[in-house]
C-alpha cells in the first residue's frame, strides 16, 4: 500500500451534494408557501452561497453566522418576505436528510476498506453532516469523521489538518481526495501531504494550486492508492 491513510472530502467527492442541496432548497421554499420560479431562485442563491462559503474558507465568517447570513443576503436581494432565522433551521433539517451518493463512491470505499484507514474530512455544519453520515451506506467504512465546525477551523487551514493528525497517525503516508482546489488541495499541499483533485467535469485548472494527482472517476484511485 502506498498510502496508509486516505482522507476523503464528502460533498462533491463521495456525496451528491448538488442534488441534495437543490432538493432541500425546493422543499423548504414549498414549506414556506413558495413554489414558483424555484429554478431561477436557486441559481441566484448558489452565487451567494458559494461566495459566503469562500469567505468561510478564508475565515471571514463563522459557521454560526454563515447559517443565517446567506439567507439574509438572498432574501434582501430578492425582496422575499421571509425570516432567515426561521428559514435556515428548516432548510438545514431538509439538507441533513440528503444521503445520495455519487457514482463509484460505494465501490471505491468498499475496495479500500480494510486495506488502509479511511476518514472523512469535510467543511460543513455539524447538524447537517452528522445525520447524513449516520444514515449513509458509507458509514460502515469510516471510523473517523472530521467536520470543520466541530474542529473550529475550516479547510484549508493548517489547524484543521493538525487536529486530524493529533487523532490519527500516518502523516507520512496520507493523501486527501477532494473536488475543491481551494480547500482540499490547497489544504493538503500546504500541510505537506499528497493530494488528489477529483475533477469529474474535467475543468481546466487555471489556478496556481497543483494537486499531486488528478482524476475524473473515483475508480482511478485504485491504481493511485494501492
Amino acid at each position: 500500500m502506498k498510502y496508509k491513510l486516505v482522507l476523503f472530502d464528502a460533498d462533491g467527492t463521495l456525496y451528491d451534494f448538488d442534488t441534495a442541496e437543490r432538493e432541500a432548497f425546493d422543499k423548504t421554499f414549498r414549506q414556506f408557501g413558495i413554489d414558483k420560479n424555484l429554478g431561477q431562485l436557486h441559481k441566484k442563491y448558489e452565487i451567494i452561497n458559494k461566495a459566503i462559503w469562500r469567505d468561510f474558507e478564508l475565515k471571514k465568517i463563522s459557521s454560526k453566522n454563515l447559517r443565517i447570513e446567506r439567507f439574509r443576503r438572498f432574501f434582501t436581494i430578492e425582496k422575499l418576505q421571509l425570516d432567515p432565522l426561521t428559514f435556515s433551521p428548516k432548510y438545514l433539517k431538509n439538507l441533513s436528510e440528503g444521503t445520495l451518493l455519487l457514482s463509484g463512491a460505494v465501490d471505491i470505499c468498499s475496495f479500500l476498506y480494510g486495506k488502509c484507514e479511511l476518514a472523512l474530512a469535510t467543511n460543513g455544519l455539524a447538524d447537517v453532516q452528522n445525520p447524513r453520515f449516520a444514515d449513509s451506506y458509507l458509514s460502515k467504512y469510516f471510523k473517523h469523521i472530521f467536520i470543520s465546525e466541530e474542529i473550529g477551523y475550516p479547510k484549508p487551514d493548517s489547524e484543521f489538518f493538525e487536529h486530524i493528525f493529533r487523532k490519527l497517525s500516518h502523516k507520512e503516508s496520507a493523501i486527501i481526495i477532494g473536488d475543491s482546489l481551494t480547500s482540499d488541495i490547497k489544504g493538503g499541499n500546504d500541510f505537506g501531504i499528497d493530494t488528489c483533485w477529483f475533477n469529474p467535469n474535467k475543468r481546466i485548472n487555471k489556478s496556481w494550486i497543483i494537486p499531486t494527482f488528478e482524476i475524473s472517476d473515483l475508480s482511478e484511485l485504485k491504481e493511485i492508492i494501492i
